[in-house]
């Protein structure tokens, strides 16, 4: 406040003196007093506090005065909350001031609600080096529930008395432990009399516990000791009591000779020996003992370069002759079968020519995929004669038509009146963006799994290749031999005489589906020959159908997957239908046809009708089928025709060769580049265009559609969000002309203005479709 309002303050009080002490009518009331001083709090000509009871005011320096008289009275320590009720005033009040207390008294602390001065903390003090001098040494963690003091309050305070009122050092290692001289002299030499008199690794917590040494001091000691050479030893096992162990030189020399001799001469080290001379963690001491030197750290041993290079030049050797080698008799007794799996991992790993070639049989043989395709030869007779034996009994015609039975039992209902829901289900999946129907829809992608005993690096073969496998295909399919009997083959051969059951058994795992496959090729290629023998025309025929027809499924199905693409239902029936007017009769034409000439009937008419006429003349067994087919051919449903051209072609003994996922997407490839040439060649407008948005579908949906001219319209609009702007207004644009085209036949002079910007629009719409990319489907202005 300033001087001059503190003049006018005196002032008002001399007034207000002279007024109480003047006759009753010039006297202030009580309440004027009160709306006297609280006018000057507002005015803030005065700052004052109110007592609790409310009838007195005190200002903040009467206040801070009061505190410190309090704290002078109560010993130099007294809580906040003690002060309320003997000065009358709130707590807040007083904190406040209490703040500013210590901020202009250095020698006042507040902590945790307490006002302490320092006399107070000096006699604390005291107290505690009374208790150090008397025990030796404190811990400031029994002090701080003795005195009621945060720990770290108490320890700065401790701290900066050190060497004046408290005589003792602290802990280096531990800064709430404090200790004297004498103490710390005295227990010195009991440590250094303990660890002199020990000569073999002693762990800490029996050093401290049979001499009575203090905890907190031994490490620290120990470490001085150590570190000026008086006590020739070292501590293992970190600062734990319980984990420590104290090792003398005189045992570490003598303990590092057997170790390092017995690496040199044997070229390993087991960890349980190691164990056994008193080392806690064997590994640990070895990667720090031997850093320089290369050592291979295994599950139970160390192995050092001599070992390896023995194993390595074995495992080359098996390469090199396409023989096979077992790891694990080569080493020595100590190692076991996950030793060897690292060893041979790891020289593999090193050796990129070697890992190239080798194939690691269970954990510990070693072999080239070359041994493995070595073996084949062997079963090529085997395979002849059963294949020949299996054509000759009828097997092999049998087994092809219970897998083409299998598949289509697979796919019809059991129950008749379920039929027409399922077909309904199926519609509303596909329709809704998941599998498409018909074969797509009853093929699973799966992967081949290997047996629990295949952990070879390199399989001789492509086991984990995908493969699209129908329903009731494996079961049906004729097996050239089991993996036991492929393993008693191999038991025969001198080459394996000496190896063991595991392996063998491995070695014919891998040798299994290539063998079947062999024999499945040799059965086919024998049933060929068989066919050639009776007809050559015939197979030819055959063959040539078996193309054709696998061609137009092939095209029936990459359709489906096209329309599917499309959210409406009616475009997608429309689709459909003329998807089966186009393709669906062109792969049933070929049929009735091919079954019809056996029947020395005319095929020159393949008309609908004329079709019906030659299904009625054929035999029972094959009009069945292709009646149904042909009845399929007039509906809606791919998934329905597809089954039935299953049974049509199980009929016409025509058996569909696996699909070839390489043919499949070349097939894609031929169909997209059929469509360029198209486009190049074509001259109209409205072909143009179709081509055109048939290529730029292809592309975007990587799907070929079979569609008419009357599907542009919905194609353009499908198209429209995966194509850039320019591409999409170039198409409507081109779409209006041809629809003005049509329109305007009458009005010659339209008609030329309109085809003038048809042919100026026809190389741009080209250029566009050919040269559009999938990764540019993203809409750009």
């Amino acid at each position: 406040m300033a001087s001059s309002d503190w003049i006018e303050v005196q002032k008002l009080a001399a007034e207000f003196q002279r007024a109480q002490l003047s006759s009753a009518l010039q006297k202030l009331s009580e309440k004027n007093c009160i709306e006297i001083v609280s006018k000057l709090i507002e005015l803030k000509l005065i700052d004052v506090f109110y007592t609790n009871d409310g009838k007195e005011y005190i200002t903040l320096e009467q206040l801070s005065r009061e505190i410190c008289d309090e704290l002078y009275l109560h010993g130099g320590r007294i809580s906040l909350a003690e002060l309320v009720p003997i000065l009358n005033i709130s707590y807040h009040a007083i904190e406040s001031r209490a703040h500013d207390i210590i901020q202009t008294k250095p020698e006042v602390h507040l902590v945790t609600g307490q006002l302490i001065d320092d006399d107070h903390l000096d006699r604390i003090c005291e107290e505690i080096n009374e208790t150090l001098q008397q025990s030796g040494q404190i811990s400031v963690v029994e002090l701080t529930k003795q005195y009621e003091l945060p720990i770290e309050f108490l320890l700065q305070q401790i701290r900066s008395r050190v060497g004046t009122i408290i005589q003792g050092h602290q802990d280096k290692h531990d800064q709430h432990v404090f200790f004297t001289e004498g103490f710390l002299a005295r227990n010195r030499a009991r440590i250094r009399g303990a660890l002199s008199a020990i000569t073999i690794p002693t762990s800490v917590s029996t050093i401290i516990a049979q001499n009575k040494l203090p905890e907190r001091l031994f490490f620290a000691v120990v470490d001085e000791l150590i570190n000026t050479k008086r006590i020739q030893a070292s501590l293992s096992g970190g600062r734990q009591i319980n984990v420590a162990t104290f090792i003398p030189d005189i045992y570490s020399r003598s303990q590092n000779e057997w170790i390092d001799n017995f690496l040199k001469q044997n070229g390993y080290l087991e960890y349980a020996a190691l164990t056994r001379l008193g080392l806690a963690d064997p590994k640990a001491y070895c990667r720090k003992r031997f850093k320089e030197t290369p050592l291979l750290y295994l599950s139970s041993c160390c192995v050092g370069t001599n070992i390896l290079e023995q194993i390595e030049a074995a495992i080359e050797e098996a390469i090199s002759s396409q023989s096979w080698v077992e790891v694990l008799p080569l080493l020595p007794s100590v190692f076991d079968d996950n030793d060897a799996e690292q060893i041979i991992q790891n020289i593999l790993k090193n050796n990129q020519s070697l890992e190239k070639d080798a194939l690691v049989i269970g954990q510990s043989s070693v072999t080239s995929n070359g041994f493995v395709q070595n073996l084949k030869p062997i079963f090529n007779p085997m395979i002849e004669e059963k294949a020949n034996e299996v054509v000759a009994s009828g097997a092999y015609l049998q087994a092809q038509a219970d897998q083409r039975n299998a598949k289509a039992k697979s796919f019809k209902p059991d129950q008749s009146n379920e039929k027409k829901d399922r077909k309904e289900e199926r519609r509303k999946k596909a329709n809704a963006g998941g599998v498409g129907g018909g074969v797509q829809g009853r093929e699973t992608k799966t992967r081949a799994t290997k047996k629990k005993y295949l952990k070879g690096k390199n399989d001789s073969d492509d086991d984990g290749e995908d493969e699209v496998v129908g329903t009731g295909s494996a079961s049906s399919e004729l097996e050239f031999m089991s993996i036991d009997e492929i393993s008693n083959v191999l038991r025969k051969q001198e080459k394996l005489a000496d190896a063991p059951d595991e392996f063998i058994e491995d070695i014919a795992a891998r040798l299994y589906k290539s063998l079947q496959s062999s024999f499945q090729e040799a059965a086919r290629l024998a049933f060929e020959a068989l066919l050639s023998s009776t007809s050559g025309q015939r197979r030819q025929t055959h063959g040539e159908l078996q193309d054709r027809v696998q061609n137009l499924l092939q095209n029936i199905k990459q359709g489906e997957k096209g329309l599917q693409q499309f959210t409406s239902l009616d475009t997608q029936q429309q689709l459909i239908r003329h998807l089966l007017k186009t393709c669906g009769s062109e792969l049933v034409n070929e049929l009735v046809c091919y079954v019809a000439e056996d029947s020395s009937l005319d095929t020159k008419d393949v008309s609908p009708d004329a079709r019906q006429k030659l299904i009625n003349g054929l035999p029972q067994n094959l009009r069945t089928p292709l009646q149904g087919l042909h009845k399929a051919l007039q509906g809606s449903n791919v998934e329905e025709f597809l089954n039935e051209a299953e049974s049509a072609l199980s009929a016409c003994d025509v058996v569909l060769r696996k699909v070839d996922k390489k043919k499949e997407k070349a097939n894609v490839s031929h169909q997209r580049q059929v469509l360029i040439e198209q486009l190049s060649a074509a001259k109209d407008a409205a072909l143009v265009l179709h081509v055109a948005v048939l290529l730029l579908f292809h592309t975007v949906t990587q799907t070929i559609l079979n569609a008419s001219g009357r599907f542009v319209p919905q194609i353009i609009s499908f198209l429209q969000p995966h194509l850039p702007v320019s591409t999409a207004e170039l198409l409507s644009t081109l779409q209006g002309l041809v629809i003005q085209e049509l329109t305007s036949k009458d009005d010659d002079e339209l008609l030329g203005t309109v085809r003038e910007r048809m042919e100026s629009l026809i190389p741009r719409v080209r250029e566009a479709a050919v040269t559009f990319k999938k990764s540019s489907t993203a809409p750009q202005d």
